[in-house]
């Protein structure tokens, strides 16, 4: 009885979402016309109909341009609904159509001829290869070339759509010489390209050149050739090791004495350099904690490996405290979270708010939840007093206090 109480109230949430059985009733041709209207933009012509398959049913209609006489087809059809990786019997109403991939069959051979005539490209997995910076002449000028072959459908749809819709993309990748690169066992992923038809030879040669010398200033492309130009001015993208008073961090405290689960400290352990901050920044827990997650509790970490007291709360409404002391100061953080977004975070030190500058996931992703801020690491530091240096040929960022 329990068993089919559950797939009771699995079918009835399935008929809530709009499916049915095997029988069920397709889209019409007017939700057809909508759909192929907002897919195709240049004018075409309807010109056959088929019922291909019966229960479920997929009904073909047949289309072709009339600038041009490309050919394409849509289907409005019942798509089997499929809950855990297992086929049900119920179905829903879908819709496809295949005109973009007919405009980009149009082009698909004279761009692969284009890409061939690359000196590093690698046909097997079908991506170019760097070995020095100077490759990248070649690489742009076959990308430019490839690229240029799609440009002839600016004739018959915008540029948005070029855009949304690139005819091929194409991987770069660096490789220490050409026999590892025919080897193709190692490399290291450096960017994809977007065949749109609209490349500009110089935007993209400074894209893929600062790319490289990222990868270079990252180490991890080994590269002594590149101009001194383009490595000025760049900083390690991230510094995976930090350490407090010569002692390497861990983020590795496993006990929460303020929920059963277990805490995810760990992994914001790290710094990373943001342009737009224009310094390393570091993820920082709100405070923010539930009973029905596991959280990360990064300030904790600092407070007691510093010899301080840390404790916090969060209330039913989302707004969290937390409060430490370190020697004769303390320190209280209030925060927000709702809807999925700190909306507020503010930080006093023995009663005197700090001016802090804090960024959220959607500002920069390296902060890495929502449930957490990015600090500049001056700020940083300034919540627990300490000072710090920067050694970025270590990659490790050096905390004492």
């Amino acid at each position: 009885m329990k068993k089919r109480g559950i797939l009771s109230l699995a079918l009835a949430a399935a008929l809530l979402c709009g499916c049915s059985g095997a029988d069920g009733k397709i889209y019409g041709k007017r939700e057809v016309l909508d759909y192929v209207d907002s897919v195709c933009t240049e004018p075409y012509e309807l010109v056959g109909t088929e019922l291909v398959a019966e229960e479920p049913d997929d009904m073909r209609y047949d289309f072709v341009t009339r600038n041009r006489d490309l050919a394409f087809t849509a289907h409005s059809y019942l798509q089997q609904v499929v809950i855990d990786a297992t086929a049900t019997s119920w179905y829903t109403k879908a819709l496809s159509c295949d005109y973009v991939n007919q405009v980009h069959a149009l082009y698909r051979a004279d761009i692969d001829a284009a890409l061939a005539r690359g000196r590093t490209w690698l046909p097997g997995p079908e991506w170019m290869y760097a070995v020095t910076f100077a490759d990248l002449d070649n690489i742009t000028d076959t990308l430019l070339a490839a690229d240029a072959v799609y440009s002839a459908e600016l004739a018959y749809n915008p540029p948005e759509f070029l855009a949304e819709h690139p005819a091929a993309t194409v991987h770069l990748v660096w490789h220490r010489s050409e026999a590892e690169a025919l080897e193709h066992r190692t490399w290291v992923n450096l960017t994809d390209v977007s065949l749109t038809g609209q490349q500009d030879r110089q935007t993209l040669y400074d894209r893929l050149a600062g790319v490289y010398a990222q990868a270079v200033v990252d180490r991890k492309v080994e590269d002594d050739t590149v101009p001194a130009a383009w490595l000025a001015g760049r900083h390690r993208s991230r510094l995976d090791t930090l350490e407090l008073n010569g002692t390497p961090l861990t983020y590795d405290r496993g006990d929460n004495p303020y929920s059963p689960y277990g805490l995810t400290t760990d992994r914001y352990l790290g710094a990373w350099y943001s342009d737009e901050a224009g310094s390393y920044l570091l993820a920082m827990d709100i405070g923010y904690m539930n009973g029905s997650s596991s959280f990360p509790l990064i300030a904790r970490e600092y407070v007691l490996a510093l010899g301080g007291s840390y404790d916090r709360q969060t209330d039913e409404d989302g707004n969290s405290e937390s409060w430490w002391t370190l020697g004769d100061d303390t320190w209280r953080m209030r925060s927000s979270y709702r809807d999925g977004a700190v909306t507020d975070f503010t930080v006093e030190k023995n009663g005197q708010p700090l001016d802090l500058t804090w960024y959220t996931v959607d500002q920069e992703s390296s902060v890495g939840a929502t449930f957490c801020v990015g600090l500049p690491v001056e700020d940083f530091c300034r919540l627990f007093g300490l000072t710090y240096a920067v050694d970025e040929a270590a990659g490790c960022l050096r905390f004492t206090g």
